[in-house]
């Protein structure tokens, strides 16, 4: 129940905070010292760690936050996991929480059931909840621990060595992946003096070790910038809980008799906080240094993103424009493989057949990350893009200036093909799981609609004549309205029978329009890239058939 409360607290923070939260990490992490005090900060509010880490690697994978500032977001987090020990320590064991946890429930599960999904009010209901629930786990934690101790005499444990209550938190904390969970049990058992605080601090050294875990599993199969974070991670923290462990005794001999911290409980969390922050004063100068090392020890093993243009190789336009209208090509494949993947049908139906061009990218790997698939697409776009620029400042012939005036409206539609689908991504997956069974087919309907349409793409695949390419591209564009307008008659006639709500009746509105705007705009892709300009403008011009 704690961990529950716990992961509904967390999700309401980070719906909480959204835009805001985001901007925050973007603006004041400039510095690693900087960055340190807002992961620190950040990660007391958030009452999350992984959220941080996410979003973290998110920035520095796009650029946004440098690897040193990273690091430095990454490493105050861990001090900032440290804060609820503290609150449960002053409030959770201190205070009659038990009267406090059935009401909050309460309320927030009155807010829940009244507001809205996605509006603030939601938002402060779930986090209501999540708290009530945390109190209430945790109540209940502390009364087992009062049982258990009336079961078995705690001071058997004492002849374990400390090593033993190390390995028990590491474990604990990777079955349940949640370091701050197993600290609250730890300070549950503390509590009820069924064991000594030595022993706390050891299990909440191994607490601290095994959130390494979560970052190694997740890096393994990750790209270079995970892999520099986890290792990071790691080495933070196997080198601070070493410093703990073995300074163990006389830390706690610090805490207790010179700073005079009596209490188990806040000694305890003490400890942690401590040896987090001894952690962060020996890395903090050593940032800039371990970043250029990861840097260097983990590199992308990827094949490049452009294939035929030659960054700045704008001398001769004539091969340079050929470079880019080949890559033009591989981004409208690549844009139609995606849409195919949204309704998860395999990347078979192209007007393109290049094997060459297709290895290594990942929309034609096995298991599609739809976002970064969709990511890639915009990095590819905008390379094609640098690089019109840079040859519309050359000087060309008539022919090569229509030539790169088709090239960058094809690229664009392109890509508005794929965002029309990827804004309807979440509506169709809604749809496979469904639970009314007639909206739960239109899924199957749209699919079967989407297969016919991509499978008239493979006309294009021989016809090396403008004529016939251009014929074919006609034919293509009435079978994208005639699927659209038979879905359309299907959704209408769903009307008529009522079985359908109002919000389900716009959403699958807008799922078909949607799916025929992306389809217009690889048709326009296609003629734009595979037409003169003459033949292009009139194939725009050829009105929809009825």
């Amino acid at each position: 129940m704690f961990l529950f409360g716990m992961h509904q607290l967390e999700q309401a923070l980070t719906r909480l905070a959204g835009r805001s939260f985001k901007k925050f990490l973007r603006q004041y992490t400039a510095r690693p010292l900087r960055g340190v005090i807002a992961g620190a900060l950040s990660t007391a509010a958030l009452q999350s760690s992984s959220v941080v880490s996410l979003i973290v690697l998110a920035f520095v994978g796009t650029g946004i936050v440098s690897l040193a500032s990273a690091l430095g977001i990454l490493f105050g987090s861990n001090l900032g996991t440290t804060m609820t020990g503290w609150i449960v320590a002053t409030i959770g064991f201190k205070l009659d929480i038990e009267a406090l946890a059935l009401p909050l429930i309460t309320l927030g599960g009155f807010g829940v059931v009244w507001s809205a999904e996605g509006t603030r009010r939601a938002g402060l209901s779930h986090f209501v909840v999540g708290l009530g629930l945390m109190l209430m786990g945790l109540e209940f934690m502390k009364s087992g621990a009062l049982v258990a101790t009336e079961l078995f005499d705690p001071a058997a444990l004492a002849g374990y060595p400390l090593i033993v209550f190390l390995v028990a938190g590491l474990l604990l904390t990777a079955v349940i992946q949640s370091s701050s969970a197993t600290i609250m049990i730890t300070l549950s058992a503390l509590y009820a003096g069924a064991i000594p605080l030595e022993a706390a601090a050891a299990t909440a050294i191994g607490a601290d070790l095994g959130t390494t875990i979560t970052a190694v599993l997740g890096a393994l199969a990750g790209s270079a910038a995970k892999k520099r974070v986890a290792a990071a991670v790691v080495l933070f923290n196997v080198v601070a809980d070493t410093i703990a462990f073995v300074s163990l005794k006389p830390l706690i001999h610090f805490i207790t008799k010179i700073i005079g911290l009596t209490d188990p409980l806040f000694a305890l969390v003490a400890f942690h906080s401590l040896f987090n922050l001894i952690g962060i004063l020996i890395f903090l100068p050593a940032i800039p240094l371990l970043s250029r090392w990861l840097d260097r020890r983990f590199r992308e093993d990827e094949t490049p993103l452009l294939r035929h243009i030659k960054p700045g190789d704008t001398a001769v336009p004539e091969a340079a424009l050929e470079d880019m209208t080949r890559e033009t090509w591989r981004l409208i494949d690549q844009a139609v493989a995606l849409n195919q993947a949204a309704f998860d049908l395999p990347a078979d139906h192209s007007f393109y057949d290049s094997a060459d061009d297709r290895k290594g990218v990942s929309v034609f790997s096995p298991g599609v990350d739809y976002e970064q698939c969709y990511a890639d697409i915009k990095q590819l776009e905008g390379e094609i893009l640098r690089q019109a620029l840079l040859l519309q400042s050359s000087a060309l012939e008539p022919g090569e200036s229509e030539q790169l005036s088709q090239i960058i409206p094809s690229i664009r539609n392109a890509v508005h093909a794929a965002k029309s689908l990827k804004d309807v991504y979440e509506d169709l997956q809604m749809f496979r799981g469904s639970v009314n069974d007639r909206f739960n087919a239109y899924f199957g309907q749209f699919r079967e609609a989407a297969r016919e349409f991509f499978e008239s793409l493979d006309a294009l695949r021989t016809s090396d004549l403008p004529p016939v390419r251009f014929e074919a591209l006609i034919e293509i564009k009435a079978k994208s309205e005639s699927v659209q307008e038979r879905m359309h008659r299907r959704i209408y006639d769903e009307v008529t029978r009522g079985e359908l709500s109002e919000v389900e009746i716009s959403t699958l509105l807008n799922v078909n329009r949607e799916v025929f705007i992306a389809n217009h705009n690889i048709v326009a892709a296609l003629a734009d890239a595979m037409l003169d300009i003459d033949a292009a403008s009139d194939f725009a011009s050829v009105p929809a058939a009825r």
